[in-house]
């Protein structure tokens, strides 16, 4: 079974950069990221990734 961590490479190897096209794998992303660090839904600045999800909306 992938770790977490594995999951989530995985699914940024799929991304597009198409923000659009994207959206289902970043939501996917950010619930595993949820899974690791519980914290990031009500403080998003505390994912040292790629910014929150939800910035800018």
């Amino acid at each position: 079974m992938e770790t977490i961590e594995q999951q989530i490479a995985h699914l940024k190897s799929q991304l597009t950069g198409d923000l659009f096209s994207d959206i289902e794998t970043q939501q996917k992303i950010y619930e595993l990221k949820k899974q690791l660090n519980p914290a990031i839904e009500h403080a998003p600045e505390q994912d040292d990734d790629d910014g929150c999800l939800y910035c800018g909306s």
